[in-house]
């Protein structure tokens, strides 16, 4: 049979067309409706720390379409909250959360949903499991090791089971993998200090020789996990162990008190030396130097890691930022007065701080993102008041959150609220306090001088402290 070449031509060229034109690709999509909201609004970060507000509807509601999309690991806030959610090409997720349980209570629905739901439900899990770990670290070395190769095990096959009915990215597979290995990981890191004590560094050799073999596993500079709790919590005290284990080679009976600044500062260095990436690399020098600064009683060492930083961080603003925290600690030392902030007592009204101190005052802080600091907080402070009559205790809570909530949190414990307070500007008040770390305490004189701006409620030295100030 004859062919004729144009019929031909339009055959092939509509073939090549079929097999070349590309799938479809629906823009992503996400939202979702908030219960008891602390604030009216969501903070989205997507994949390259882009900020978008969302905010809520009358009806609690938010939504997000992204116009620049990339795949991976995005995160959200809301009432000083945070999580975070896989995103990828087509998912359009709904999400329901309530902030009164916000973890616990969030449910995806929606394309994209049920690895969302895997991903949660595992936090959450290992989370339980860490409830009971103080217990596994006075097991003996080779036990703990057993046990938590044992966990890591279960916990792989189980995805495996999930991913045979699930099929799914190998994205979602690289990050549910790591939430497993990364937090089991962090576990081994921590053991040496639970078991043998802060510094009996020489009690370390007793470690099996396989104890961290699972190091050769760990990437520096893992772009799709840069975003990623397990990540960052496992890279901190990854990066603490091999500083001291540097150090403890180099200077004989080597104590963390003594050289905590040539501790730190060699954190800096190995961050500097390992790390590539330079967002991952930042966001480590970053919080390691907040760490020091925030917790030093010197400034004379905050200032020699301050510099440390400046050589080493390629970020603008992460320079500014520590550059305003150095100020601001600068301005928290024993003797100054205590700064001028605003704050807004149970029936409303916005005070000058340095006018509710009557007599010497431990100023302590809560944040409702930490239910359990927050109940804890306070029934340890109620334990101090019986002992100490002649102190005030001041409570105050730096969220941006709705009065009624504020007040529903604090009657809902059954705590006093007349020395309980909040921040009218929370994020100039944490800026101007150095308020980076919940347990931060302060300690003030009848006059609102500064007695001591790093203390800490839970410290086991706090309660002889407080005996100086009667």
């Amino acid at each position: 049979m004859k062919i004729n070449p144009i019929h031909f031509l339009f055959v092939l060229l509509t073939f090549l067309g079929c097999q070349t034109s590309p799938k479809e690709i629906k823009p992503v999509f996400v939202g979702g409706n908030i219960i008891n909201p602390s604030n009216n609004y969501v903070v989205l970060y997507d994949t390259q720390n882009n900020i978008d507000t969302l905010y809520l509807n009358d009806d609690n509601r938010f939504s997000h379409r992204f116009l620049n999309f990339k795949p991976g690991i995005h995160s959200f806030v809301h009432g000083g909250k945070y999580q975070s959610i896989l995103l990828e090409e087509n998912d359009s997720i709904m999400m329901h959360i309530n902030t009164h349980d916000f973890d616990e209570s969030i449910v995806y629905n929606g394309t994209g949903a049920k690895k969302n739901n895997y991903l949660i439900n595992l936090l959450l899990k290992l989370e339980k499991e860490d409830s009971n770990t103080n217990a596994s670290y006075s097991e003996s070395p080779e036990k703990y090791h057993q046990d938590i190769e044992t966990f890591i095990t279960k916990n792989s096959n189980d995805l495996e089971s999930f991913l045979k009915i699930n099929p799914n990215s190998e994205l979602f597979k690289k990050v549910a993998l790591s939430s497993i290995k990364y937090h089991y990981f962090t576990r081994k890191e921590l053991y040496p200090f639970r078991h043998f004590g802060a510094n009996n560094f020489e009690n370390f050799k007793e470690l099996p020789s396989s104890f961290y073999e699972f190091r050769k596993e760990i990437v520096y500079n893992d772009i799709d996990l840069k975003d990623f709790y397990p990540y960052y919590n496992y890279l901190f005290p990854h990066i603490n162990n091999l500083a001291l284990e540097q150090l403890t080679t180099i200077i004989d009976d080597f104590t963390l008190d003594k050289h905590k600044l040539d501790y730190t500062n060699r954190k800096l260095e190995l961050i500097d030396s390992l790390v590539t990436n330079t967002m991952i690399k930042n966001n480590l020098l970053k919080y390691t130097t907040r760490n020091f600064i925030s917790n030093s009683n010197s400034i004379d060492q905050s200032y020699i890691l301050y510099q440390s930083f400046l050589d080493k961080s390629t970020n603008v603003k992460d320079k500014k930022y520590i550059k305003d925290l150095f100020k601001n600690a600068q301005g928290l030392q024993p003797g100054y007065p205590m700064p001028a902030i605003e704050v807004i007592n149970h029936t409303n009204q916005t005070l000058n701080i340095n006018t509710i101190f009557n007599k010497t005052t431990v100023i302590y802080f809560w944040d409702n993102a930490s239910r359990y600091h927050f109940e804890n907080s306070h029934i340890k402070v109620k334990t101090l008041q019986e002992k100490f009559p002649n102190i005030d205790f001041v409570s105050i809570n730096i969220n941006s959150m709705h009065t009624y909530v504020w007040k529903n949190m604090i009657y809902g414990n059954q705590f006093k609220i007349n020395n309980e307070y909040r921040f009218a500007d929370p994020s100039y008040a944490k800026k101007r306090l150095a308020i980076n770390y919940i347990k931060k305490v302060l300690i003030v004189d009848s006059k609102g001088v500064i007695l001591n701006a790093t203390g800490d409620l839970f410290d086991s030295n706090f309660e002889a402290s407080l005996k100086t100030y009667k």
